[in-house]
């Protein structure tokens, strides 16, 4: 099989298994009933690599925004800390799944399920106003606060950005995160991070296969030093690639390193070696394509 056909297989074999989605819908209706309980006129609004198309099996967590009452953002004339209400909601729904925790790093409510392999995550926040057509939400940041942030505005613009390239954005987010992923320990890298980067880059080009795409992609990660990147929506200040500066400088490396190993796949391409060129996607990916 030809290298390029191999790469938008192996993106596609990383989507989450259609099998799972009957059980992952059943504790979503199960959370969003007990959230209508506890915090009633609450809604519930998919956001993430879910939602956007992008998502990898077992990897990426399913993402909602709980979208709580106005009454529920103050207390006593102040602004409700956003930690008071991540212990509300982790212990309304302690008894829908395994022990829920409290993600520092991204600031939900965790839960894992031993029915499926996607942990849901839970992100409260308010409904604040309209731009651009589009809601706009209170949603907690890394610094114990609140932010502005439009999940729907996000989705949207990838959707649109994908059509304009022919699909093409989907697949490399795919890889891009299937790279990501490769290492031991994994680098991991911020999903809206990648699709961010994607629509907002003019690194799609007609004509181009997937393997000179990733080479692209991984050149640009690399020119800008995973740097984090401006919210195209103008509201969230910026996001960042992954959590912590550690985990950006071991990711930097990985891109460092995975951009020569694209580069020397294509130059094997262009002289003909087929098994070459595969030696090198398998060695940048961790696995057979």
């Amino acid at each position: 099989m030809h290298p390029n056909f191999a790469l938008r297989r192996l993106a596609l074999g990383m989507r989450p298994h259609d099998d799972e989605m009957p059980a992952v819908r059943a504790h979503l209706a199960a959370i969003e009933r007990r959230l209508a309980q506890a915090f009633p006129r609450s809604r519930i609004v998919p956001i993430g690599s879910h939602s956007r198309g992008t998502a990898m099996a077992v990897h990426s967590p399913i993402d909602i925004l709980a979208v709580l009452p106005r009454p529920w953002a103050t207390w006593g004339g102040r602004r409700v800390p956003p930690e008071m209400l991540l212990r509300r909601i982790a212990e309304d729904l302690s008894d829908l799944a395994l022990t829920p925790t409290i993600r520092r790093d991204r600031y939900a409510v965790l839960l894992d399920f031993k029915s499926v392999n996607h942990a849901v995550q839970v992100v409260p926040g308010f409904f604040r106003r309209r731009s651009n057509h589009y809601p706009v939400y209170s949603i907690p940041n890394e610094d114990h606060r609140w932010m502005e942030a439009s999940p729907e505005w996000h989705n949207a613009f990838f959707s649109q950005a994908d059509m304009r390239s022919g699909g093409k954005l989907r697949v490399m987010s795919l890889l891009l995160k299937a790279w990501g992923f490769a290492g031991s320990p994994p680098s991991g890298i911020s999903s809206l991070y990648v699709d961010m980067l994607l629509a907002t880059s003019p690194i799609m080009t007609d004509g181009q296969s997937y393997g000179q795409c990733l080479d692209d992609c991984l050149k640009e990660l690399v020119g800008r030093e995973l740097r984090a990147l401006s919210d195209p929506a103008g509201l969230s200040g910026e996001i960042a690639a992954s959590p912590s500066y550690r985990s950006v400088e071991r990711l930097y490396a990985a891109a460092i390193t995975a951009s020569a190993q694209a580069q020397a796949a294509l130059e094997a391409q262009a002289r003909g070696e087929t098994v070459a060129a595969k030696r090198q996607w398998r060695a940048l990916f961790k696995r057979r394509i």
